[in-house]
């Protein structure tokens, strides 16, 4: 249970929660982060941990890293585990898409969402010295020949960014797949990729130190960190919004009592100034979505990338 501190300055409704999961957590909380450590997800996710351990009494969320498949192997073992709540999904836009592309043994329904803590929107970025001083050059150039742009792997939502660029604005681009951001960044960098589809998350840090230029940010609004680049929206680029989601899942089943705990957990690590600064200097934004809002935003997202995987041929 929450430490009585917190329990005291709970918001209305989320002391009433905890007191019907009033056993809930009697254990340790694994939280399953599908992926190898060290990228957007692991980080993230340890940083909510070492908080939200602040926040627990005598009860730790213990992150494990269960990588392979492009995030399916830690998705299904989540997927199947007892709907108990001591075992929760860092959960990406990845759940979405892998059923299509990779054949994952799950469906969306099999998970229940428990709260967003990041979204990160995509973003067009080229060399720092690169001949496109802004996303008109980009454009233009792009629609006299296609531009070889490197992305995270054939079928993730960087490269469906771009597909949905070739639905929505007619620019065609030849992909360059990496095995990771470090790879990506080299290519950039070293001139053999004319740029990159990158979340903001991994290319803040490197725009800020002046190695790459961000060109257009596909967010409802500009990013204050970079006022003068365009949303795509303003851009021309008819892409109002397309961003990977970070939350929380737990399998299909748990009780509402106990998916309330986890998110009003979620709630007070973000009302936590320290963690909000952390994920700001790790180049995140911080936000909190509640389940019912998280489920919108995963609903939204498969709306979009479902046909674009069916029009290009992409599932399996």
């Amino acid at each position: 249970m929450f430490k009585s501190l917190i329990l005291g300055v709970a918001v209305a409704g989320g002391i009433a929660a905890a007191a019907s999961a009033q056993d809930y957590p009697t254990k340790d909380i694994e939280l399953v982060v599908p992926f190898a450590p060290g990228g957007s997800v692991d980080v993230t996710s340890r940083l909510i941990a070492e908080t939200a351990n602040t926040f627990l009494d005598g009860k730790e969320i213990v992150v494990a890293n269960r990588a392979g498949g492009g995030g399916v192997v830690g998705q299904s073992f989540v997927s199947k585990a007892k709907p108990d709540g001591y075992t929760v999904l860092a959960m990406t836009s990845s759940v979405v898409t892998n059923p299509q592309l990779k054949g994952a043994p799950y469906k969306i329904t099999d998970f229940k969402p428990v709260a967003a803590y990041n979204i990160d929107p995509e973003v067009i970025a080229v060399p720092a010295n690169s001949p496109f001083a802004n996303i008109d050059d980009f454009v233009a150039a792009t629609k006299k020949s296609p531009l070889n742009m490197t992305v995270a792997g054939i079928g993730t939502s960087h490269h469906m960014a771009g597909l949905a660029l070739t639905t929505a604005a007619g620019l065609d681009f030849n992909y360059i797949p990496a095995k990771g951001f470090g790879e990506q960044l080299q290519a950039v960098v070293g001139g053999h990729a004319d740029g990159a589809f990158w979340p903001m998350g991994e290319a803040m840090s490197h725009a800020e130190a002046g190695t790459v230029r961000i060109l257009a940010i596909a967010s409802d609004e500009r990013d204050p960190n970079f006022p003068d680049v365009p949303t795509f929206e303003e851009a021309g680029l008819n892409v109002p919004i397309w961003a990977t989601f970070r939350g929380w899942a737990v399998p299909a089943g748990t009780p509402d009592e106990v998916v309330t705990y986890l998110s009003d957990l979620l709630q007070h690590v973000y009302d936590d100034e320290g963690y909000r600064q952390k994920m700001k200097d790790a180049g995140f934004d911080s936000i909190y979505r509640n389940a019912a809002d998280f489920e919108a935003i995963i609903t939204s997202y498969s709306d979009q990338v479902v046909p674009i995987i069916d029009e290009n041929g992409l599932g399996k």
